[in-house]
């Protein structure tokens, strides 16, 4: 081993010997000795030790050693001298000795002190890992309980100098468990600082270990404040009035009171009082004051008399900016700035809004903040993954997820057919449709039997098509099996003269993806090329039309282009599906002949024969002069929800209103039922649609 410099030596020394009370390092009880020459010549060397004589005594028992090797005392003579060689700080030689004890006396009753004294030696050379190692071989083969007690008290030590705070946790438990009552107190007081110094993993991992009613109370108050520090307001709030409930007594009771009082505080809200926080200003203020005036209608509408007392708004401009969503969130709930643990300040946010409406383009943004403040956030978009932001963070909007759902359930639950083919741009749009209705066609029992992509500038789809019904490759006469699946109505007609050219003349654009929405920007055109304007060769072979229904998620300009040439190429007798891009006045003006019956789903139909969507078109028409849209109908639907939960006289801290929102239904929503699932999801029963003559259809909603 290594000597180290003496000044690190003198503190390990120190340190070690305050740690264990009982080591090896000290000079273990002599034996019994006898009055012969091997006694004697042993009892000097003993009085040489006790005087210090360091180097006398290892003359001493090296002179035993050479006399007598295999003598009575032979290995205490050894004990003894790797004891003084570690005094003298000569820790190769100490360690030498010691081991030397171990392989040539391996009964010794010296063998355990031998051992902790390696360890010890370990430790006073920092070689931290294999004293570890070596005080847990011990301990497998150990069954004396005071030798347990000492390996534990290395181990604990240890792993406390290796920041390996749950390891030291473990092994001080287990000394506080078996000490005798004289010691209880210490080890208590060891086993509440190392809970103290604890993280929420180790928590979790050591509460079954301890079960011990006064850890167990230190390891719940510890998990408490670390909820605290980060910024779990609500679960520290839970798990602190439990605390209260179970320890009512505990030395740290006065200091839950405490919290608990500014927890309470930092989730009190102004009764009654809603957020929105929406994009009033920007690139996206077109989309912002359409969802105001959805929440602006449905406050009109809230119930009035001497009784009453609406809820009120706080409305916010998130100018369609990251920074300035954020910082409205901040601003809804009133900050301000306090500390309530000694070792934790933290913003208290006290007596703002209930719950925030919104944002849209910014919602990642305001999501994330909301959820750290702990105040209930709806927002409206389809960024993926919005809810799993956590628990205050829902999302009532409509998504890929419940588009590709609702349609794949109506083809295969009402209308009974299993066999689906996929047909989409080759970008992030159509592939996570594709993905999504994949999944869920093989979810719900049916099978896709053909998948072919087209690149999103493309204009003539005729490789494409002949790919998805087998001509493009040779394929065997046997295997040329026709679709016996027929539709309530041909949705093709006789092939027009002139179709061609008017195509031409309306060639689509990219899909666009501002706010997390997906929908046609009719500015933006793609460059021209063919659609139809070739002749079909009487050599090519009949396509194999093997699908019940073929989902295309794109554009309606690009649908425009793509169902003509299906016609074009026999591909008849199915089931078109689009997304709810295809809810648009666009696909029937530009390829109305081609798209009868075609089936699409969206998440409101302002034209719907339901009496509360009817009587929401007719008052946003007689107050905002316009066709109210999706964002518009959600934002009102969103607000009735949460003027129903705010205006009940219990709603006093944002926590309640978030478990409220997870239990209540409303049922006359006009973009359907509205509920949420624990995930924050919005459960939506979605809008199917099919396109008949020049309109729009509801065929039910699912």
């Amino acid at each position: 081993m290594k000597k180290p410099p003496k000044y690190i030596w003198l503190i390990l020394m120190a340190a070690l010997l305050s740690a264990c009370s009982t080591t090896a390092l000290y000079p273990p009880k002599a034996p019994d000795l006898t009055s012969d020459d091997q006694g004697r010549l042993f009892q000097q060397s003993e009085q040489l030790l006790e005087s210090q004589d360091w180097d006398q005594a290892l003359s001493g028992f090296s002179r035993y050693l050479s006399q007598y090797p295999q003598g009575r005392f032979a290995d205490y003579a050894l004990l003894r001298i790797g004891y003084i060689y570690t005094r003298k700080g000569e820790y190769d030689a100490a360690e030498a000795f010691y081991q030397r004890l171990l392989d040539d006396f391996p009964q010794s009753p010296y063998g355990t002190e031998a051992r902790l004294a390696i360890v010890d030696l370990l430790v006073l050379t920092g070689q931290q890992g294999r004293a570890i190692a070596a005080a847990r071989e011990m301990l497998a083969s150990s069954t004396d309980m005071e030798t347990r007690r000492q390996i534990w008290q290395r181990l604990a030590r240890q792993y406390t100098d290796a920041n390996s705070t749950a390891d030291a946790a473990t092994y001080l438990y287990l000394l506080y468990k078996s000490a005798p009552e004289t010691e209880k107190d210490h080890w208590a007081g060891q086993l509440q600082e190392t809970i103290g110094r604890l993280d929420d993993e180790d928590i979790q991992k050591l509460w079954d270990q301890m079960d011990d009613p006064m850890a167990r109370s230190y390891l719940m108050y510890r998990h408490a404040t670390l909820q605290v520090v980060m910024e779990n307001y609500d679960d520290a709030l839970e798990i602190l009035t439990a605390f209260l409930k179970v320890y009512p007594e505990h030395p740290y009771a006065g200091d839950a009171e405490t919290i608990i009082t500014t927890l309470k505080d930092r989730l009190r809200f102004i009764p009654r009082t809603l957020g929105c926080l929406l994009p009033l200003s920007g690139a996206y203020k077109i989309y912002g004051q359409r969802a105001m005036n959805g929440i602006e209608l449905a406050l009109s509408l809230q119930p009035g008399g001497e009784q009453a007392q609406p809820v009120k708004l706080v409305i916010k401009d998130s100018a369609s900016e990251d920074s300035t969503a954020v910082q409205g969130v901040r601003d809804l709930a009133a900050a301000g700035v306090g500390a309530i643990m000694p070792e934790v300040v933290f913003s208290v946010y006290a007596f703002g809004v209930g719950a925030i409406i919104g944002p849209i383009a910014t919602a990642p943004a305001a999501a994330q903040e909301a959820q750290r403040l702990n105040i209930p956030i709806v927002t409206f978009t389809q960024k993926p993954d919005i809810a799993s932001m956590g628990d205050f963070v829902f999302r009532n909007f409509i998504t890929p997820q419940s588009q590709a759902r609702t349609l794949v359930s109506y083809f295969v639950n009402s209308v009974g057919l299993r066999d689906f083919a996929i047909m989409y741009p080759r970008e992030s749009y159509g592939q996570t449709f594709m993905k999504l209705f994949w999944d869920e066609v093989i979810r719900q029992g049916g099978r896709v039997v053909g998948v072919e992509d087209y690149d999103n500038q493309q204009t003539d789809f005729a490789t494409t098509i002949r790919k998805l019904t087998g001509t493009y490759y040779s394929l065997p006469k046997d295997l040329q099996i026709r679709s016996k699946v027929l539709v309530e109505e041909d949705p093709y007609f006789e092939r027009r003269t002139g179709i061609a050219e008017r195509l031409d003349d309306l060639i689509p654009d990219p899909v666009s993806r501002l706010t997390g929405l997906y929908f046609q920007d009719p500015d933006q055109d793609r460059v021209k090329g063919p659609a139809l304007g070739r002749h079909k060769s009487a050599e090519e072979p009949d396509p194999v039309v093997d699908f019940d229904v073929l989902f295309i998620p794109d554009a309606p300009k690009v649908a425009a282009l793509i169902l003509p040439q299906l016609a074009y190429h026999d591909v008849r007798d199915i089931y078109l599906a689009g997304t709810n891009l295809w809810h648009s006045p666009q696909l029937i003006e530009l390829a109305k002949d081609y798209a009868q019956n075609a089936v699409m789903v969206d998440g409101f139909f302002n034209d719907s024969t339901s009496q509360p969507v009817r009587k929401f078109v007719e008052a946003y028409k007689e107050i905002y002069a316009d066709e109210p849209g999706i964002i518009a109908a959600f934002a009102f639907d969103t607000a009735r929800f949460l003027f129903d939960i705010l205006s009940q006289a219990e709603m006093q801290y944002r926590n309640t209103v978030r478990d409220a929102m997870l239990q209540a239904f409303e049922v006359d929503g006009v973009t359907g039922p509205t509920s949420f699932s624990l995930d924050g999801e919005a459960v939506k029963s979605l809008s199917l649609l099919r396109i008949k003559g020049d309109r729009f259809l509801e065929i039910s909603r699912q």
